[in-house]
């Protein structure tokens, strides 16, 4: 590789990295014009509740938005990303965190959510967006800022069947504000991480 060749792909790597970042502070922060500018318009995106267009998610998102009321937060945090490119094509992924505080039947509770993850990226017309978005979940967990405020019985009362046990807290979470499971969620170590994976290896290959 030439040192021009090595310049480019330098560039091309903090391009795609913050245009990972972006979407990602852009759906935080309700960006929305944003937020559907880091994709291609046929893009695909898949998540623990959905499977669909970026025009699509964006609606979703904004609506998930507004179940949200005072008191309640968002953030995503991502980090350790590893960036492979082949020409116009790119295969970014990265470590991705989700903290969530949802007040639910009262109670006031934390959400963190652990994932990878996996964007295939299409540079077209000399600019890098995503052309498929997945997450890989691999852990949760759900705490109480004031355990003592809970009711007791509380954990107990929670129906949890039917979850996925990597992120039975973010499902059900996500299910009690309306937002059910999706049928294809990817966790870590299942065939489904597989496929993907065969997915964007293909991708990044060129084939």
């Amino acid at each position: 590789m030439t040192h021009e060749d090595k310049m480019r792909a330098a560039i091309d790597r903090q391009e795609i990295k913050t245009l990972i970042a972006r979407s990602i502070i852009a759906r935080d922060s309700a960006l929305w014009d944003d937020l559907a500018d880091c994709y291609h318009p046929d893009a695909t995106l898949t998540s623990s509740w959905f499977t669909g267009s970026p025009a699509e998610f964006v609606k979703v998102a904004a609506e998930m938005k507004l179940t949200r009321h005072e008191g309640e937060a968002q953030m995503h945090l991502t980090g350790n990303h590893w960036i492979r490119t082949n020409g116009n094509r790119a295969l970014a992924e990265s470590d991705l965190i989700l903290f969530q505080r949802r007040v639910i039947d009262g109670n006031e509770l934390d959400f963190s959510t652990f994932s990878r993850r996996i964007d295939m990226l299409e540079k077209r017309a000399g600019t890098w967006k995503i052309w498929v978005w997945t997450l890989i979940y691999e852990k949760d967990r759900m705490d109480a800022p004031d355990p003592d405020a809970l009711p007791d019985g509380f954990y107990g009362s929670m129906d949890l069947t039917g979850y996925p046990r990597a992120v039975r807290y973010h499902c059900w979470r996500n299910d009690r504000i309306g937002f059910p499971p999706a049928h294809n969620i990817r966790i870590k170590g299942t065939e489904r991480e597989q496929a993907i994976r065969a997915d964007a290896q293909r991708w990044i290959d060129g084939l």
